[in-house]
């Protein structure tokens, strides 16, 4: 059975939060980040993403 688009973007979705998330943790345990700064991080970079995602204004 195919995919559906929204499927896949689901599944993309997914996969890049938790190889973010698991990147973020990584560097809090290698004390490359503290919390504070990995929580700093994920909302800098979900503006970011947000604004990647915005539809294009037409016209």
């Amino acid at each position: 059975m195919p995919m559906t688009d929204g499927q896949q973007r689901h599944e993309w979705s997914t996969r890049f939060a938790r190889a973010v998330a698991e990147e973020i943790r990584g560097g809090v345990a290698t004390g490359a980040l503290t919390w504070a700064e990995a929580d700093q991080l994920l909302a800098r970079l979900r503006t970011v993403v947000e604004q990647a995602l915005e539809p294009l204004p037409v016209g």
